[in-house]
């Protein structure tokens, strides 16, 4: 190609010849190669310049490998701390297997101790139901007790000393209730309303409560028995203007007396009914 074609290429194919041409002249023509050195020198830093340049990236390398040195050792550090947190985690995860073997141990003393207590309930329910049993046969006892005293009572056909508070414990139990006053009852039936003449009512026992009740105590209960204590409880109610229960007790009675002291309300405590 020659001056005038190359001056009348645009710089877009002046440029792209040159990217095509320019090695190959380079390689063949040394000539060429040198005084294109000597340009390329001309336009660039000087050599002095250049030295400057490759010191300071040289510097600059040594300060990147100082730095990386130093962020090594400093990681480093961090690694060491990291391998002492998990020494120190380690220990700390012996103790708390320490402390899982004293728990397992305790749960097993206290399990021992739950069993021991387990027997020991189980003593104490034996214990309780042989004085249940005990209190059962006691109450018996002392009912049998008061039965005898109270028939022989009866017998005598009288209230003897003592025998009040047993029969009061007698009809407390048989009603279910507790008497605040206990006492013999003695009214005066001045018209003769009873047996047609002024005359002294006298009743075996008097107690007193929400419900009171008048006691006759007999060896034998009879008919006519029935009858007569049937409207000296009437009078007692009419005497002291409040509602009086009645009850007989006796060693024996007849079985109309029996059925005459339910048709009337009286209650009974008797041991035997005779004919």
């Amino acid at each position: 190609m020659c001056m005038a074609d190359a001056e009348s290429l645009s710089s877009a194919e002046l440029e792209n010849f040159m990217c095509r041409k320019l090695p190959g002249l380079l390689r063949e023509h040394g000539d060429f190669r040198y005084q294109i050195i000597g340009i390329m020198a001309d336009v660039f830093a000087p050599k002095d310049g250049f030295e400057r340049a490759l010191d300071e990236l040289k510097k600059l390398r040594e300060d990147s490998n100082q730095r990386f040195e130093e962020m090594n050792r400093r990681f480093d550090g961090v690694d060491k701390r990291f391998d002492g947190m998990d020494e120190r985690f380690d220990g700390i995860d012996e103790r708390l297997d320490g402390v899982d073997k004293r728990f397992d141990g305790m749960d097993e003393r206290f399990d021992g101790m739950d069993e021991r207590f387990d027997g020991m309930d189980e003593r104490f329910d034996g214990m309780d139901e042989r004085f249940d049993g005990m209190d059962e046969r006691l109450d018996s006892v002392q009912r049998g007790q008061r039965e005898v005293r109270l028939e022989v009572s009866a017998l005598g056909g009288r209230v003897g000393y003592g025998l009040e508070e047993i029969i009061r414990q007698t009809v407390e139990e048989f009603s279910g209730q507790t008497f605040k006053k206990i006492e013999r009852l003695l009214l005066r039936d001045a018209e003769g309303e009873l047996y047609g003449a002024p005359a002294d009512v006298e009743y075996d026992l008097y107690l007193e409560d929400t419900v009171s009740y008048v006691v006759e105590v007999k060896s034998h209960i009879k008919l006519g028995d029935v009858l007569d204590f049937h409207r000296k409880s009437l009078f007692a109610e009419k005497q002291l203007k409040k509602e009086i229960k009645s009850i007989m007790i006796s060693a024996s009675i007849t079985k109309t007396a029996k059925k005459k002291c339910k048709v009337l309300g009286i209650d009974l405590i008797s041991r035997s009914v005779i004919d």
